[in-house]
């Protein structure tokens, strides 16, 4: 008797034994990203750039814009609105991806961002995000993402953003870059807080990811629907902060979270309209000069 008769008294066919062991392993498989999950974060690596300057970086996104009374388009830089107030002089420098034959090299660019001492951004009255128009360099690899990527307040009412979503990051944390190229490094996270609603009056929420200072300004794209869709901007860490005290020393701890700030969609968009509404009536000003 062989030995699976032994076992049970009877023995399978062997194409049947070979069928339960393959949906065996396609079970235990992890899941394959589906097109639209590969498109987020592909979408969100190729608007993300790096601005920095004096040794202070953050994270940006361009962002396309129509204008209503000029019949064009405008870029938007969006990050933080500390990223940009920090940096002190009138530029900055954004990292930008030139396609060679052989790869990607990176395109230092220099972004004016004052004026003297008159700002070029443009900041929401009370959340920490703002915006600043430039022209992106001909040749970069970066894809702007559309105005209408950017979520509305009925995104929010509708559950299309919720506690549990899965998110996509593309930032530069601690000034790390991807590559010699530029690239940023995309991470993977989920929104944190419940609920999300009513929309108006949300003034941010967390996402759970490992969030490092240098990611200020990072676009927040949910991954796991079938649309580009924009929750919100990155623009802090949650901490807890200890104060430690002896007879002879006195030290404040720091202790990260992994829990990222994050300002709605609806914030940026009144930020957005609120330049528009400035620019609308006269020429744009874009602001950049490749190198």
């Amino acid at each position: 008797m062989n030995s699976c008769a032994a076992r049970s008294g009877k023995c399978l066919p062997m194409w049947s034994r070979l069928f339960g062991r393959m949906m065996f392993l396609l079970a235990a498989a992890p899941a394959v990203a589906t097109a639209g999950e590969i498109d987020a974060a592909l979408e969100a690596v190729n608007a993300t750039v790096r601005i920095h300057h004096d040794g202070r970086s953050s994270t940006a996104f361009v962002v396309n814009v129509p204008l209503e009374t000029q019949g064009e388009a405008a870029t938007l830089l969006v990050s933080a609105a500390h990223a940009f107030e920090n940096i002190k002089g009138e530029r900055a420098t954004v990292v930008f991806r030139t396609a060679t034959k052989t790869g990607w090299e990176r395109r230092d660019t220099t972004l004016q961002i004052r004026e003297a001492d008159t700002p070029r951004w443009v900041r929401h009255p009370s959340a920490d995000v703002a915006v600043m128009p430039c022209t992106l360099p001909d040749g970069v690899g970066c894809q702007p993402f559309p105005l209408a990527a950017i979520a509305t307040g009925d995104d929010f009412e509708n559950r299309q953003i919720h506690v549990g979503r899965r998110v996509r990051v593309a930032c530069f944390p601690a000034q790390t870059e991807a590559n010699s190229a530029g690239w940023p490094v995309l991470r993977t996270g989920f929104v944190a807080s419940h609920p999300l609603t009513p929309a108006v009056g949300l003034e941010r929420f967390f996402v759970d990811y490992g969030h490092f200072g240098g990611d200020s300004g990072s676009a927040v794209v949910i991954d796991d629907i079938d649309r580009l869709l924009i929750a919100g901007v990155v623009v802090a860490m949650q901490r807890q902060t200890d104060r430690i005290t002896s007879p002879f020393e006195e030290k404040i701890i720091h202790t990260p979270l992994g829990l990222a700030i994050v300002i709605p969609g609806p914030l940026l968009r009144e930020t957005i309209e609120k330049w528009r509404q400035a620019v609308d009536s006269r020429p744009l000003d874009r602001g950049l000069s490749g190198r």
